[in-house]
């Protein structure tokens, strides 16, 4: 229901709408990944990154008036690809997936004659040298922009990891990769996978995709987003999220090579050493001290002894970190302990440095 004077609810006419009304789509309604509605227009952004709009052409104009919902005209024509948008009262915000900003309306303080025409602020280049940095824009009715960074301290280890290939177990197109890895996020065996790439894919697309595979990041989206449409993976980079698909990995002792003995100094000596089943690429991407470990002693170590003397539900807590960039607290936890104990193992285990490890303890036990 709404007063529909801008012709804002697209249902091809300026008629008060006293009751909801269904309106029509050129596309099934499955197909929409978000919609957002502003002062005289609303829009909607599709699955495969397609932006409808329907409204007025005043502050934030889109060309024409526009009764019914029609893909966005600036975008219609060629293969720009919208990863994110955003309204505010006169401002309309696009993210598109090579990192460009395009804007519409009054932003910042900044009024213009010109502001019902869309325009390029920034950049991929503008904004970091990593084209994949962001995933999400948002701006207030105050005309303010956010940009809300995506490139989590995961993704950073594992870029490293691939950039110096430690504790590699295989090759694609002599690139030293990580078997479980690979397997985990395309969900077929490492043989089939390597395959294909090397029967038809160039270099470059083969590192494009490694690049999602172990960041999150595209670089060429739609060369990389067809490889993964060969395998059955849609929408991936919505649907396919590296934390999710390393929370199948945590504990798992099936895929496992390697196997963390942790012994809590608060039981009685007699009682059982306690076995956490972990990758090793995990460990050498997340930790200094086992990155050291593995490229020191011979590969077929195996397991190792937690000589850190903090509790097994600490070293727990951490291994789910390093897997997920997340700490399952609950209401049960103790956490004034936990925290004393993280303080030391963050340092003992030579976790990523950057990581403000003591701020995210307290952002997950408000959750």
């Amino acid at each position: 229901m709404n007063n529909n004077t801008y012709r804002e609810l697209g249902l091809g006419h300026k008629t008060i709408a006293f009751e909801p009304t269904q309106i029509k789509l050129e596309f099934p309604v499955e197909d929409i990944s978000k919609i957002k509605l502003a002062y005289q227009f609303s829009s909607i952004l599709t699955n495969d990154g397609k932006l409808y709009v329907t409204g007025v052409n005043l502050r934030t104009g889109f060309g024409s008036d526009l009764t019914e919902f029609k893909q966005y005209p600036q975008f219609k024509n060629n293969n720009t690809i919208i990863q994110d948008i955003d309204c505010g009262f006169d401002l309309f915000v696009i993210l598109t997936q090579d990192n460009e900003i395009w804007v519409q309306g009054r932003f910042n303080g900044i009024k213009s004659n010109n502001s019902s025409v869309i325009r390029k602020i920034q950049t991929g280049n503008n904004l970091t040298n990593d084209l994949s940095t962001y995933n999400q824009i948002k701006c207030s009715d105050e005309n303010l922009i956010f940009f809300f960074e995506s490139n989590s301290y995961l993704s950073q280890d594992l870029e490293n990891l691939l950039k110096n290939g430690s504790c590699s177990d295989c090759n694609i197109q002599d690139i030293p990769v990580h078997k479980i890895l690979i397997e985990t996020r395309i969900g077929k065996t490492f043989d089939l996978i390597k395959k294909y790439l090397e029967s038809n894919c160039k270099l470059n697309e083969i590192q494009d995709l490694l690049k999602w595979i172990y960041c999150d990041q595209m670089i060429n989206s739609k060369r990389t987003n067809e490889i993964l449409n060969h395998f059955g993976i849609q929408n991936a980079q919505k649907t396919k999220l590296l934390k999710n698909d390393l929370k199948q990995l945590l504990f798992d002792e099936q895929t496992s090579d390697f196997k963390f003995i942790v012994k809590d100094e608060e039981e009685d000596e007699d009682e059982d050493e306690e076995e956490l089943y972990i990758h090793k690429f995990i460990l050498a991407a997340r930790s200094g001290l086992f990155l050291n470990m593995f490229q020191n002693i011979e590969e077929n170590l195996q397991k190792v002894k937690d000589y850190s003397g903090k509790s097994l539900e600490t070293i727990e807590l951490l291994i789910s970190f390093l897997y997920t960039d997340e700490l399952p607290i609950t209401a049960d936890t103790d956490q004034e302990f936990i925290k004393e104990e993280f303080e030391d193992i963050v340092e003992y285990y030579q976790l990523n440095p950057t990581i403000p490890m003591m701020n995210i303890f307290e952002k997950c036990s408000k959750i």
